[in-house]
């Protein structure tokens, strides 16, 4: 074989790395001052977090979120990750869906060796959380796919090089994000971003078409198109003209209404360009150095044909991850292997064995994806026999159709304090039920569905074609895990959409209604495409197949409807608090404001009373005990405090005197008017939440 130069010029990671360094100790420092009691830990969750530093839900314990622009792992990095999660962590690493690698259950005191070991090897946590611009993302496939312009990931590289350089980067007023797209297909999700760059060629030359404010989670939005071409080598002074609009005109005060594209939608497009055209031109003005790029390695030309026997390349397990996990690049005689992490999880002990197979095939770079799994790229034909080998003999070669290798999930409850369900737990649910299921998993092509622990989405929920996002509801007083439902969410430049609301089922029974939704669209004789599928009559079905997964047996018969997946004990929220990249709280009322919705729209008066005079108990720190003191509460607090209309004052009396019958729902008869209006008040209060727990104004 000839000999190949495994090496990356990751400039970035050691150009960062002397001022890491002084910023480490600093952090000691810092760390020193917290253990002591002389910082809060309010002070201190403000200099941890835009480090990557996350408490997690298992108080005392943290999460590193080591940053890789374009997902591109050197085996070094990844030996280096390994050693990290077994010496400080729990023994395993994690792929984010921004191709990050994370590190869980660091206890305080390991905090500051982890991540000097991390620096040691070029590595940083430094934007991995918090108001800074994160890890800038590309295609997985970038480089090597058949259907893009040219390779992106040596932009996504060298704009993190500039950014890194520049304080401001992690001092804006909330999250900023940018990917870059080799092609219109939009692998890598830049028309959901901050900043979106989709490789152009006009005239024979590379460059982009940028988009701008887009974004998931809290009122999610496609983002808009700002430019239709720049030069390739404008990259940068977009996205710093962007990000300096941000910085200055960013709401700073409600952190829930601070994304750009709160932004955007507060002063309007026009304006935002305005700004925008106004700081680019400023900085044109000021002469700066165009991005340079290096490329990444790649082979010159085919290696030498390695010998291989029949029995080796006609062993079925071979003949099947051939058909399943790798893909033909479009350098003829190359090939792209699928490294399936289930749930994005790699076990510690295996990463440096994963490193040396790195270091030996293809490129000699691991490649993270969006979804969670990795790729090997630039293998010739001849060598994927002995890879197939490697990679089987630690696990990691397991056949499995697109719809099971990509299905995504957040942490979830499992760590993350803002965490509602457990999503991991559910993924795995859904995995077995589909597996084990009469489904032709190769007719279900890339079906993406995405699983979120909350109504946040960093299992990116709103663009799956199925979308879950964790929820709870009250069924006879006691919290039940349910799953919010979306159908038909996609990403595609120019098609890009987030999946419809199609209602709530409980936990225990979505993936009996995943199976029955993808078995409906296969039986479905109007079209193969399932998008198609959507449009025509999958909301329909979809309704159906909800009402009919919507009956929760009672918990003598059926208890594991009261615990969530991958749970023994009965569901609650205990050890959910206010989370660190959104305030928890929020989504607890949320909770409560969907069951009064559902409720009423459903007729059932005295429980849509009841939820709406919950909802916003908590902001009071107010833990009722039973429903009267919940309307008694209520009424105190928020009708004698002036906070809502004191003609409302009469149905919450009634809802009070109501809960201590037996039968308290015909107290309510005729009440129809007075529950609506109730309900109408408690979300716009609600509305006029800010980030601070205060109401902005009196209604």
């Amino acid at each position: 074989m000839n000999s190949v130069k495994h090496q990356i010029d990751h400039t970035w990671a050691f150009q960062v790395l002397a001022a890491q360094q002084a910023e480490l100790n600093e952090f000691g420092k810092t760390l020193e001052r917290f253990k002591s009691g002389a910082m809060s830990e309010a002070q201190f969750r403000a200099i941890r977090v835009p480090m990557g530093i996350y408490e997690q839900r298992e108080s005392g314990t943290y999460m590193l979120r080591v940053r890789f622009p374009a997902g591109s792992v050197l085996p070094e990095h990844l030996r280096r990750l390994g050693e990290v999660a077994s010496r400080f962590g729990n023994s395993a690493l994690h792929v984010t869906t921004r191709q990050e690698f994370q590190v869980h259950r660091v206890p305080l005191d390991s905090i500051l060796p982890a991540l000097r070991s991390l620096a040691e090897a070029g590595l940083s946590t430094k934007g991995g959380g918090g108001n800074t611009v994160r890890n800038v993302t590309a295609c997985f496939d970038s480089g090597v796919c058949s259907h893009e312009l040219f390779d992106v990931a040596p932009y996504a590289v060298a704009i993190t090089e500039r950014f890194m350089a520049d304080p401001l980067s992690f001092q804006l007023p909330r999250k900023y994000k940018i990917a870059f797209a080799a092609c219109g297909r939009d692998c890598s999700g830049g028309t959901v971003n901050d900043v979106g760059f989709i490789a152009r060629r006009q005239n024979g030359a590379e460059g982009f078409a940028v988009y701008v404010a887009g974004g998931m989670g809290g009122k999610s939005r496609v983002a808009n198109l700002l430019h239709e071409f720049i030069p390739a080598a404008d990259a940068f002074l977009v996205a710093e003209a962007v990000k300096r609009v941000f910085d200055k005109h960013g709401d700073r005060k409600n952190k829930h209404l601070a994304r750009l594209r709160f932004l955007v939608e507060r002063i309007g497009l026009n304006a935002f360009r305005d700004l925008y055209e106004n700081e680019l031109a400023a900085l044109r003005g000021s002469a700066p150095t165009s991005l340079q790029t290096r490329p990444y390695p790649r082979r010159d030309r085919l290696p030498a044909k390695t010998e291989s026997t029949g029995t080796v390349t006609a062993a079925p397990e071979f003949t099947r991850w051939l058909a399943s996990n790798v893909t033909p690049q479009k350098q003829p005689g190359f090939f792209m292997a699928h490294i399936p992490l289930t749930l994005g999880d790699l076990p510690a002990a295996k990463a440096a064995l994963l490193a040396d197979i790195v270091a030996a095939h293809g490129d000699g770079i691991l490649g993270a994806t969006q979804s969670q799994n990795a790729v090997l790229r630039w293998v010739p034909e001849s060598e994927l026999p002995v890879l197939h080998g490697k990679l089987n003999a630690i696990g990691l070669a397991a056949p499995e159709p697109p719809v099971l290798r990509n299905l995504v999930a957040c942490a979830g409850a499992s760590t993350c304090r803002l965490g509602i369900c457990l999503s991991r737990g559910l993924a795995k649910a859904i995995r077995e039920e589909l597996a084990g299921s009469q489904l032709k998993m190769e007719n279900l092509g890339e079906l993406a569905i995405h699983i979120s622990g909350c109504p946040n989405s960093c299992g990116r929920h709103p663009v799956g074609n199925l979308g879950f996002s964790g929820a709870a509801r009250r069924v006879d007083g006691q919290l039940i895990p349910y799953y919010a439902v979306q159908i038909g969410g996609r990403v595609t430049e120019g098609q890009t959409r987030f999946g419809t609301n199609v209602g709530a089922v409980p936990a225990r029974n979505v993936p009996s209604f995943v199976r029955n939704f993808l078995a409906a669209w296969q039986q479905s004789s109007e079209s193969a495409d399932f998008h198609r599928f959507v449009d025509i009559n999958g909301k329909t079905v979809a309704a159906e197949l909800i009402e009919r997964h919507q009956q929760i047996p009672t918990s003598k018969e059926h208890k594991e409807f009261f615990r969530d997946w991958d749970s023994k004990t009965v569901f609650s929220l205990a050890g959910r608090g206010a989370g660190e990249c959104s305030a928890g709280v929020f989504d607890l009322i949320e909770v409560d404001l969907a069951n009064a919705r559902e409720s009423l729209e459903a007729g059932r008066l005295y429980a849509a009373a009841l939820s709406a005079a919950r909802a916003l108990l908590v902001t009071r720190n107010l833990q009722p005990n039973g429903d009267q003191e919940a309307f008694e509460l209520f009424k105190t607090h928020f009708v004698g405090g002036g906070l809502v209309d004191a003609a409302l004052a009469g149905v919450v009396t009634a809802g009070s005197l109501a809960a201590s019958e037996r039968n308290p729902s015909e107290a309510f008869t005729g009440r129809g008017p007075d529950v609506t209006a109730l309900v109408a008040s408690v979300r716009l209060l609600y509305e006029n939440l800010d980030a601070s727990l205060r109401f902005k104004q009196t209604l």
